[in-house]
């Protein structure tokens, strides 16, 4: 198995992304099977080592920065909490 370190940082297996990138994210990370069914539910665009098979081709491979993105715009807004002015602040600060 290649490391992610010997590949593209463009594109990267389940499991280069699973010891990378995810735990970056989501702890406990997910599981493969959920990964790709949200990755394919994106639209996040995947490629086979060998374009040409059909069925069985080879490692897929996930473009990194789509995942960065879907996993950014699906985790930060819920880490982050809501700023709430209370009513009895407003009325202080008129």
């Amino acid at each position: 198995m290649t490391t992610i370190e010997n590949s593209s940082a463009r594109l990267a297996t389940l499991n280069q992304l699973l010891q990378t990138v995810i735990p970056a994210y989501l702890t406990p990370s997910p599981s493969a099977f959920t990964l790709r069914v949200w990755f394919d539910r994106e639209r996040i665009p995947r490629f086979k080592s060998n374009p040409t098979a059909k069925r069985g081709g080879g490692t897929v491979f996930y473009s990194v920065s789509a995942v960065e993105k879907f996993l950014q715009s699906r985790t930060l807004p819920c880490r982050l909490a809501a700023v709430l002015t209370l009513p009895d602040q407003q009325a202080s600060n008129n």
